[in-house]
């Protein structure tokens, strides 16, 4: 074979080598979903490692730490059947009791998930959590990145508004400590259905919203202007 017939096979070969040497991999640590696609299920390695498939949805499902990528989500729809941790609004999650990461402060981040849903981890230390009906409720001030990251990471409801996920029956007001949003989702009507009729209408979001006002919101460390006011309520119709 000549020189000539050579030369496009090494080239061929080295476009092969450089694009394996630059193949992206991404490093996960715990538990996660494989794809992002509920079919597609978890993978269920706790320790570090990585993955040639970019997570899905990495700006709202997860959270990352030295370039490592760490689920914080409700794992229900991926088909997890492990113990699981009813919560109720928005809360912190501390990544290094997640995933045992050494370090001096605890790498705290926030869950923005709405309403009733559940974790794999419990609620973790040096948090203020209170429980009311084994639901776990946060108890504590939401500090200024919590309310700068909310616009954002508050999407995490709209990722899994189009899936089916099984959500914590929650029937009560949530305890006084909690000063998070309030909201009810998946409230159905129930209709009677006959055969040849008019389609049932549509499951309703029943959307229960705070009307506190800035300084009530944020609340006092000491809670000594605490008010009651009342709710409003509003019916939106599900797309």
């Amino acid at each position: 074979m000549s020189h000539r017939n050579l030369a496009p096979l090494a080239t061929a070969l080295l476009l092969v080598a450089a694009s394996a040497a630059e193949a992206k991999q991404w490093r996960y640590a715990g538990m996660h979903p494989r794809t992002g696609q509920p079919r597609d299920g978890l993978c269920l390695l706790e320790a570090p490692h990585v993955h040639s498939a970019a997570p899905l949805y990495a700006d709202t499902l997860y959270r990352t730490r030295d370039n490592v990528y760490v689920f914080i989500g409700d794992p229900t729809p991926f088909g997890y059947e492990g113990p699981r941790h009813s919560y109720y609004g928005h809360h912190p999650v501390v990544l290094n009791v997640i995933v045992n990461i050494d370090v001096d402060v605890d790498v705290v981040e926030y869950c923005y998930h709405d309403g009733p849903h559940y974790h794999a981890y419990e609620p973790p230390p040096r948090q203020q959590f209170v429980d009311k009906e084994d639901v776990h409720f946060y108890a504590g001030e939401y500090p200024e990145e919590y309310r700068r990251e909310n616009p954002k990471l508050v999407r995490v409801n709209t990722v899994y508004r189009g899936w089916n996920v099984p959500r914590p029956v929650v029937a009560f007001a949530p305890p006084p400590q909690y000063h998070g949003p309030i909201i009810q989702v998946g409230v159905n009507v129930d209709v009677d259905v006959k055969v040849g009729g008019r389609p049932p209408p549509p499951a309703r979001e029943v959307i229960i919203i705070r009307e506190d006002d800035d300084d009530d919101h944020h609340h006092d460390h000491d809670h000594r202007h605490c008010k009651h006011k009342k709710h409003k309520h509003k019916h939106q119709g599900r797309h």
